[in-house]
This record gives structure tokens, sequence and C-alpha cells, in this order.
């Protein structure tokens, strides 16, 4: 049964979300998480294909990273015990302003051990001290493996992915995406797609459905339906579809999980 644990600041803040999945069954198809990620397994393998043409296969000494918005699908190969680890972006950056993991599988045992114990000790509803442990494991991470300078886009892909963030809400269309960045629908179809790894079209639902999730753990908002909406989803069917599509279970489950946890 998948569980769903929320850490929070000494000011009772979310800070993160840990995900744990005794078996997981099915393949996720190509996606991308707003906040920063750190998944590892038990047993078994997970293959992990990053962007384009990045590909790494995951197995129970290593530890898979997922920078923001970094596109990715992962196809099980008998993996279980699967867990991962969702940072909000800001969190993270008080530890290190810019960040960016040119590599997303780190082979570390050490590091691997130390999580693997985080984790076990949040499942179990032990969590003092756990967000001063994570932010010392975080930091080592970050001053190992990660660099300051991130990847820099092309100035057209930036400005779609800005736009889209800021009007996801909205029934927005690729023909208004193109005209805001002021480039031909086509043109802009083909750059994103060669430069990102899908299309804007895709990269829309997936913020759309990533407003949706953290809608569901972060706001006062009961109503599915007006969740729905708020991510800028006008058909219940598609949110719902889309939702589980991504994250493996449904948005009233995922509510469901909330609640209890509140």
């Amino acid at each position: 049964m998948e569980t769903i644990h929320y850490l929070y600041t000494e000011d009772k803040e979310i800070f993160g979300e840990l995900k744990y999945t005794p078996n997981i069954f099915s393949d996720y198809k190509k996606h991308f998480h707003t906040h920063f990620g750190l998944t590892l397994i038990e047993k078994g393998f997970l293959q992990i294909n990053y962007d384009i043409d990045t590909q790494i296969t995951l197995d129970n000494s290593s530890i898979a990273i997922f920078n923001p918005r970094q596109i990715h699908r992962s196809e099980v190969i008998g993996a279980q015990g699967y867990y991962v680890l969702f940072l909000n972006h800001e969190w993270c950056e008080n530890i290190q302003e810019d960040f960016f993991f040119h590599q997303n599988i780190l082979n570390n045992p050490i590091s691997y051990t130390k999580l693997k114990k985080i984790f076990t000790h949040i499942l179990e509803e032990n969590k003092r001290g756990i967000e001063d442990r994570l932010k010392i494991l975080i930091k080592e991470l970050f001053t190992q493996y990660a660099s300051t300078q991130t990847k820099v886009e092309k100035e057209i892909i930036s400005k779609t992915k800005i736009y889209i963030a800021n009007h996801c809400d909205e029934s927005l269309s690729v023909e208004e995406v193109a005209s805001s960045v002021g480039y031909d629908k086509s043109y802009l179809i083909r750059m994103f797609k060669k430069e990102v790894g899908m299309t804007p079209q895709h990269y829309i639902l997936n913020e759309k459905v990533n407003r949706a999730k953290d809608l569901l753990s972060y706001s006062e908002i009961n109503s599915l339906s007006h969740i729905s909406v708020n991510a800028g989803f006008f058909d219940q069917s598609h949110f719902n579809r889309n939702f589980k599509s991504h994250f493996g279970t449904s948005p009233k489950k995922y509510k469901k999980v909330n609640i209890i946890q509140d």
C-alpha cells in the first residue's frame, strides 16, 4: 500500500514529501516534478530515462536525482521498496542558492545508507530531528555533486517555460504560447521537443498536474472539482486520468492521504 508522509519545519511549514510504495508494477510515462527529488529502491532495478537520451539503471545501492522540471520516465524491472522524496525548491535554495545535478545517478552506498535510514525513521513516524539530518545530507550531496552553474537554455525555451508556468491554470493553447514568445507554432513545437524532450502541449499538461498536486497537498480547497478548475482542467475525467497517470494514484486517494495526516 502506498503511503505519503509530509515533513514540516519548526514553523509548521511543509518542506518535503516522502512517498513509499512496497511494490511498483506499472511504468511511468514522460513527466516532470516542480520540486527537487531523490529516489531509491530496496530491491530489483528501475530504469529511468532522462531528458532526451540519458538512461540510467537504479539499483539498491544508488540514489536517483531529479532536478526541478527535469523530464523523465521510468520502467520497472522487478523493483521493490520504492522511495521518492520531494523537497521544496525554496528549502533547497536555503542550503545552496543555485544547484543543478549534471549526473542523475549517485553511486554512493554510504549516502544511500544514510538516506535509507532517514526514510525508515519517517515511515516509523520518528521524525524528531529529521529536518536537520536531511539538511546535513543534502548539503553533502550538493557540495559533492551539484554545480552552481545551471544549464544555459536557449532564450526561446526559457521564455516558453516561464509563460507556461505563469498561465497553466488557464485554458492554455500552444498557439497562445507561440504568440506570447513571438514564434511560429510549428517552429516552436519542433524546437521545444528537440531541446526539452516533449511537446509544448505535453509540457503544459505536466504543469497542470503538478499544480493540482500542490493544491491537493497545501491548499484548503476540499472540492476536487474546484482543484481541477484551479489547476486549469475543465474536464473532471481528463483531470483524474492524467493525475493517476503521472502520480500512480487518483486525486481522491491522494487527497484522502492528506486528510488522514492532517
